[in-house]
């Protein structure tokens, strides 16, 4: 199942979804319809990456839960929830809301490590050009401190893109010098991604499951995580990042 998966298909399922999503499903349910005609506002912007990053800690948060890892793995995969659950915080305290906290995963994503890597390396790819396309969209906006967070958080994504294209076996890993320009706007991620968030649609040419998972929640999370093995957060909008400007 996990060669089905390409970047060939995220295209192909979004150029078919992106016709109907702005009129109709998740996209128009939750007021994004005029996303789709012009450029992202701001508060958009916040809303859908948030949901991404409530999708990203219940998907890590579920990996852990029903796969075994090595002890090198899981240390990676914690750090990885735990990545994601900060963006998440930053988001929500700038005025983010995700869209939704139940989520449908692609069938077969926790059948094996394999799967996970595969499955995993197509949404860091999403997570990738949507944080991308964040910085252009914050650029645009002469908003340049958000512009450089979205890209701080882009660097992150690109991260855990290598680690999980390496558990799925992909050599080398780091097959790319520059992340990938998906979208243009941050809205323009929806329709790849609809099927995670409403289970009515396949996700890389993957139907998902029947039954949608929770977002576990940040304390749940934190249980898992435990002691942090991150380095404090630096964000650019932090005014002791840049104390002179």
């Amino acid at each position: 199942m996990s060669e089905q998966i390409s970047r060939r298909n995220i295209l192909k399922v979004g150029a078919a979804l992106t016709a109907v999503a702005a009129t109709s499903g998740f996209a128009g349910v939750f007021g994004l319809r005029k996303a789709f005609a012009a450029d992202d506002d701001p508060q958009t912007i916040l809303n859908i990456a948030a949901t991404a990053e409530t999708f990203a800690v219940t998907h890590y948060y579920r990996a852990l839960q029903e796969l075994q890892f090595s002890e090198g793995e899981k240390a990676y995969m914690t750090a990885a929830m735990e990545s994601e659950l900060i963006h998440l915080e930053f988001l929500n305290a700038n005025g983010g809301k995700a869209l939704t906290e139940e989520f449908y995963f692609p069938e077969g994503t926790f059948a094996d490590k394999k799967m996970l890597g595969t499955v995993t390396a197509v949404a860091e790819t999403v997570f990738v050009a949507a944080y991308l396309a964040a910085t252009r969209r914050f650029a645009e906006l002469s908003q340049p401190l958000l512009a450089m967070v979205a890209s701080q958080v882009a660097v992150v994504e690109g991260q855990h893109l290598l680690f999980m294209r390496g558990l799925a076996g992909n050599s080398p890993a780091n097959n790319i010098a520059l992340g990938d320009p998906l979208f243009y706007n941050v809205s323009d991620a929806v329709p790849v991604i609809s099927g995670l968030l409403d289970g009515k649609s396949e996700v890389a040419g993957i139907a998902t499951e029947k039954t949608a998972v929770k977002y576990p929640g940040a304390e749940a999370a934190r249980m898992v995580i435990g002691k942090s093995a991150l380095e404090a957060p630096k964000p650019a909008t932090d005014p002791k990042t840049f104390p002179k400007m």
